[in-house]
C-alpha cells in the first residue's frame, strides 16, 4: 500500500513554491525597474554629452580649448559615454573632424590609457588599445601599432595591421609591405586590405614596394597602385612591366596599366609583349589593346601577325574609341 505524504509536508511544500515564484516576481520587477532606471539615466547622459561632442567636433582651433574643458572634468559613467560616443564617431569621419575627436578622446584620457595598455599582459587589452590607436589622428599612435603588428598573439597582430590601414601614413605604408610576406604571420587578406585603406590616403607613398626583394610585396603593390589610381606610380609599373625577374609582377604591373589608360606606357607594354614569356605576352598586349586606338593601332597590327594563338586573340580584342 503506497505511503500517503502527510499533509503538513504538502503544506510546507506549497509555501515553499509559493515563496519561490513570489521571489521570482520581484527579481523580475527588480531588473525591469533597473533596466528603466539605467535607460534613464544614459539618456541623460547622451542629452548632456552628445551637444558637446558635436560641437567640438566642427569646432574652429580657436574654440577647440574651451569646449574641451567640458570633457576633461568628466568623470565615471558620463567620461564613458563621451568616450564611447566619440569612438563611435571615428568610424565614420576624417580630416579636421577625426582630429578634433582625437582631442575630446585625449582630454578624457582614452588615448593616454590606450597608449598604456598597449604594453598589457593581457591580448584582448593589447587588441583593444590597437584599434583605438588605429581610429585616431596621433602621430605616435604609428610606433605602438607596428610593435604590436609583431605581437605574439594571432588577434593583436591583426588587430594592429588593420589599424595601420586607418591611420594612412606614410610609414604605416612601409611597415604593411613589410607585413605582407607569410613569415609575418598575418594573413594575406588582411594585409592586402589594410594597405588598400592606407593607400587611398597616401597613394605616393606606395611606391617603395616596386623595389622590395619580396616578389610579392612588389607583386602587391603593382596592385594596389591601379586600385589607389595612382598616376605617380606610372613610372614605376613601366619599368616593372619589361625589367622585373618575376613574371607575375609584370603580369600585374600589365594590368594595372590597362586599368590607369597612359599613353606613355605603349612601347614598354610592346616590349613586354615580345618578351617571349607567353602569359606576360597576353597580359600585355591585352593592357594594349584596352588603349584607344590612336595610341596603339600600329603596334596592335604587328601583334596581330604574332605567332602566338593566344597574343593574337588578346590583339583582336576592341580598343577603347576603336
Amino acid at each position: 500500500m503506497p505511503t500517503l505524504i502527510s499533509s503538513s509536508v504538502v503544506f510546507s511544500l506549497l509555501i515553499a513554491s509559493t515563496t519561490a515564484c513570489a521571489v521570482a516576481v520581484v527579481l523580475v520587477l527588480a531588473m525591469r525597474l533597473f533596466r528603466r532606471v539605467h535607460a534613464r539615466r544614459m539618456r541623460r547622459l547622451t542629452d548632456r554629452v552628445r551637444p558637446a561632442i558635436l560641437q567640438t567636433a566642427v569646432a574652429e582651433q580657436d574654440e577647440l580649448d574651451d569646449s574641451l574643458a567640458v570633457f576633461r572634468s568628466l568623470r565615471g559613467r558620463a567620461r564613458r559615454s563621451a568616450e564611447s560616443m566619440a569612438t563611435r564617431m571615428l568610424y565614420d569621419v576624417t580630416g579636421e573632424t577625426r582630429t578634433n575627436l582625437t582631442h575630446i578622446l585625449i582630454a578624457c584620457g582614452t588615448v593616454k590609457r590606450a597608449v598604456a595598455r598597449t604594453t598589457s599582459t593581457v591580448p584582448v587589452r593589447r587588441a583593444r588599445a590597437a584599434e583605438i590607436l588605429g581610429l585616431i589622428d596621433f602621430p605616435d599612435a604609428v610606433g605602438h601599432l607596428i610593435r604590436l603588428a609583431q605581437d605574439e598573439n594571432a588577434e593583436v597582430r591583426s588587430v594592429a595591421t588593420r589599424a595601420l590601414g586607418r591611420t594612412g601614413r606614410r610609414e604605416a605604408i612601409a611597415a604593411l609591405l613589410a607585413a605582407l610576406p607569410s613569415s609575418s604571420g598575418v594573413p594575406a587578406v588582411i594585409v592586402g586590405s589594410a594597405l588598400l585603406e592606407a593607400a587611398q590616403h597616401s597613394a605616393a607613398a606606395i611606391s617603395g614596394g616596386f623595389t622590395d626583394e619580396d616578389p610579392a610585396v612588389r607583386r602587391t603593390t603593382a596592385i594596389l597602385a591601379s586600385h589607389v589610381m595612382s598616376p605617380g606610380a606610372i613610372p614605376s609599373l613601366i619599368t616593372a612591366v619589361t625589367a622585373d625577374k618575376e613574371p607575375l609582377v609584370r603580369i600585374a604591373a600589365a594590368r594595372s596599366l590597362t586599368r590607369l589608360q597612359t599613353r606613355q606606357a605603349v612601347p614598354a607594354l610592346y616590349n613586354a609583349a615580345s618578351s617571349g614569356h607567353s602569359a606576360v605576352s597576353v597580359a600585355a598586349t591585352a593592357a594594349l589593346a584596352s588603349f584607344p586606338s590612336a595610341w596603339t593601332q600600329e603596334v596592335l597590327n604587328d601583334l596581330r601577325h604574332h605567332p602566338d594563338v593566344d597574343i593574337r586573340r588578346a590583339a583582336t580584342a576592341t580598343p577603347i574609341g576603336g
